[in-house]
């Protein structure tokens, strides 16, 4: 079990190595807060691999339907790696993940708005 707390950034003499933390596979809810809007609940996979010697992961966002998991796209973050926060700005949003033990928690905002809840944990 790895222990990351973002409000305390992990100090440690070893090197850490992120994408061993992040890299993988990551399910579990996206939970829509705009209540009569065209946002709906959604049971997600997302399938994380890391730009080769960066700081950039991509994400594979997937949805669940019917048991399949259906395709939404990919989106760019950036991590930082003193709050162990995945950050990005693709497309007119912003999503911030927080990286926390074998948890992935954040939000999705859209012009501002928090559109997105979302949880996550390491798929086994």
């Amino acid at each position: 079990m790895y222990l990351l707390f973002a409000a305390t950034p992990f100090r440690c003499s070893a090197q850490i190595n992120y994408d061993r933390l992040i890299v993988g596979d990551w399910q579990g809810s996206s939970i829509c807060q705009l209540k009569n809007s065209p946002c709906h609940d959604e049971s997600v996979v997302y399938h994380i691999s890391q730009k080769q010697g960066t700081d950039t992961f991509n994400i594979l966002a997937n949805k669940i339907i019917n048991g399949v998991e259906e395709e939404m796209g990919i989106i760019p973050f950036t991590f930082n790696k003193k709050i162990n926060q995945l950050f990005s700005t693709a497309y007119n949003s912003s999503w911030t993940l927080t990286l926390e033990n074998e948890k992935l928690e954040g939000t999705l905002y859209v012009k501002g708005v928090l559109y997105r809840i979302i949880k996550l944990s390491r798929k086994k």
